[in-house]
């Protein structure tokens, strides 16, 4: 739809480029085009940009520095093409995937996207202690993931404990190389990415190549394994999941489903109920409890119990108990972070340029009537969610 906010970028360029025929703005209203169905109901600006019939990148959100360096590329590279300086590479297609974690995949037959029989997947990537100190490594190694359709659902920087490694590995514990593999493993902090796209597992193990550093240098060369080893560590520095069903297992070990605490509160849920519950759908929540209630004094006291004593606590109180809230529990893979993800800052000024499409961004009155409260950390949701709901079994 209309994007006032870029429409001054777009004149300048125009201005800028404006001998290359080849140049062109359009604006789409997805409502009205069956090919741009997956975009509707988003309430957000997504650029498209299309060289010789195909989609070949999205920004989403007006991000008017790289929408710029998009185009200005763009333009440059065909120049060079028209001028027998370059040849024009093939458009790999690719997949757009909305939501790594509900896994649905999008596809524009009108720019040649054909649907396959493959369907997304998730698969399991670590970076170890070695290479991730290494940070240019690391981020090559990343942004080969990102340039081979992966798209990082899901990450988390942690130190593995001597017990956390022998339970992951216990399956290696009696092979030759396990002594070496621990001390590697709890050496420092260790990336843990989810990873998505068609044929997840596979493709990744493909890239990473033979499972050591020897076989990996003799055998594939090119090899991820054998590109990022590290001078004198004989442990491969990037594990892959070795079937889906491992997959599955090695998500489930650092990305544990989890249950927060989400609540909508009483400005917020007189007028955009519906909305917000339609943002928390889509970002792949299943809710496992629901409820209307009005909080009273002592609930909403226990919520905000760590701004007890600041001047602002019984104003926040107050709006806390000024009605009834759409109380729920959440889970997810992630639950907490994702939600809190979701809510966007605090305040809904910085929400809405830091976090457009957040809820405080959208949906907020001001810091204190800020539409949504979650849970700071696993600890506090557990003890949240059984101050509303008492002593329930949601595993």
């Amino acid at each position: 739809g209309p994007c006032k906010a870029v429409v001054n970028l777009f004149r300048k360029l125009k201005n800028e480029f404006g001998e290359d025929d080849g140049l062109h703005f359009a604006v789409a209203e997805a409502d009205s085009i069956p090919t741009l169905q997956p975009f509707r109901n988003k309430c957000e600006p997504v650029f498209l940009f299309c060289v010789n019939g195909k989609i070949i990148t999205i920004v989403r959100g007006v991000n008017a520095p790289l929408i710029s360096k998009k185009i200005t590329e763009l333009v440059q590279e065909e120049r060079e093409i028209a001028a027998g300086q370059k040849e024009r590479d093939e458009v790999l297609t690719k997949q757009i995937v909305e939501d790594a974690s509900r896994q649905l995949a999008f596809f524009f037959p009108n720019f040649g996207i054909k649907r396959t029989d493959q369907k997304v997947e998730k698969t399991l990537a670590l970076i170890r202690p070695s290479l991730l100190k290494e940070r240019r490594r690391k981020y090559s190694v990343l942004q080969r993931i990102k340039d081979d359709g992966f798209k990082i659902a899901m990450q988390k920087e942690i130190i593995l404990s001597e017990e956390q490694t022998r339970e992951f590995y216990k399956e290696h514990e009696n092979q030759d190389y396990f002594p070496v593999l621990l001390e590697q493993m709890t050496s420092g902090p260790t990336l843990i990415l989810a990873l998505t796209r068609e044929n997840a597992v596979a493709h990744w193990r493909d890239l990473l190549g033979p499972k050591t550093v020897e076989e990996a240098m003799k055998e594939n060369p090119n090899s991820l394994r054998a590109k990022y080893a590290v001078n004198n560590i004989p442990i491969a520095q990037l594990h892959g999941s070795s079937t889906p069903d491992d997959a599955q297992k090695e998500l489930q070990f650092f990305f544990p489903q989890e249950h927060t605490l989400a609540l909508i509160k009483p400005a917020a849920a007189k007028k955009h109920k519906d909305d917000i519950m339609q943002k928390v759908k889509e970002a792949g929540f299943t809710i496992s409890k629901i409820k209307e209630e009005a909080l009273t004094h002592e609930m909403a006291t226990q919520f905000y119990k760590d701004h007890k004593g600041k001047p602002f606590f019984e104003h926040l109180v107050t709006c806390m108990t000024e009605g009834p809230s759409v109380v729920m529990i959440l889970t997810k893979e992630n639950a907490v972070e994702e939600w809190r993800q979701l809510m966007g800052p605090t305040d809904p000024e910085v929400a809405k340029v830091t976090s457009p499409e957040s809820i405080r961004a959208q949906f907020a009155q001001d810091i204190l009537s800020n539409a949504v409260h979650g849970s700071s950390n696993r600890e506090h949701a557990l003890e949240s969610i059984e101050c509303v709901f008492g002593e329930i079994d949601i595993d």
